[in-house]
């Protein structure tokens, strides 16, 4: 299929009258086209991607997390990271041809609130934080941030088996460096292997001392090594 972004224009467009348009978010998109005088908003980037579906089989939504961003990373991994920044990439692919999953995924019906739907359709907060609440940009993300050529997705599923992970690990001021990210999780995960007992809260106190380390260090110009020493090390004391 081609990739296509939804147009700056017809992202003011629709927010501006979110408050009017968001009971129909309960159905299908078929609105869009009617809202738009019969034109479509959408428009084609150069790139042509494999056709593919996101899971939502799972009662719980969350439970899909991994295999979707597996889903969306692989089939977009060649995005750069100044376009895969960029509202109108995800609007399009949300409103477009995964619109029933991202109502699948935020429980987005006919009550949902207009705020509720900017933050997960579109971005409804500053750049960095909206890229983990749109719900394609936030699984493209993840696979940006924990995707590692030699133990490929293992640091990635272990970021989605709880939520509390993404926000302690993915939400931080220090995530913006895929290098710490994957030096902290890889840590974190051969710590555990050894038999160490941590949970989500030792994770978020793991965080807290990545960030006083950044208070000290300039940790995009230390070696991931010397990152992943010190984490393993606090993870083992903990």
């Amino acid at each position: 299929m081609k990739l296509q972004f939804l147009s700056g224009d017809s992202i003011t467009a629709i927010k501006a009258n979110l408050n009017e348009l968001r009971t129909k978010f309960g159905g299908g998109n078929e609105w869009i086209s009617d809202f738009f005088d019969g034109k479509s908003p959408f428009k084609d980037t150069k790139y042509e991607i494999e056709d593919f579906q996101l899971d939502m089989s799972q009662k719980d939504p969350f439970l899909t997390e991994y295999e979707n961003v597996r889903r969306v990373y692989t089939r977009l991994k060649f995005l750069p990271d100044s376009q895969a920044s960029d509202e109108r990439v995800w609007a399009g692919l949300c409103m477009g041809p995964f619109y029933d999953y991202v109502k699948y995924r935020w429980k987005i019906d006919e009550t949902s609130s207009a705020a509720t739907i900017e933050q997960h359709f579109f971005f409804g907060y500053g750049a960095r934080r909206s890229l983990t609440r749109n719900a394609l940009s936030r699984l493209w993300w993840i696979g940006r941030l924990t995707y590692d050529n030699e133990r490929e997705y293992e640091l990635t599923k272990f970021v989605c088996e709880n939520a509390d992970n993404i926000m302690h690990i993915l939400e931080r001021n220090t995530s913006n460096n895929p290098d710490i990210v994957k030096a902290f999780i890889s840590a974190i995960i051969d710590a555990k292997n050894t038999g160490k007992q941590i949970d989500t809260n030792d994770i978020g106190e793991l965080s807290k001392y990545l960030n006083l380390l950044g208070g000290t260090y300039i940790l995009d110009c230390l070696p991931s090594s010397v990152i992943y020493d010190k984490i393993y090390k606090k993870a083992i004391e903990i």
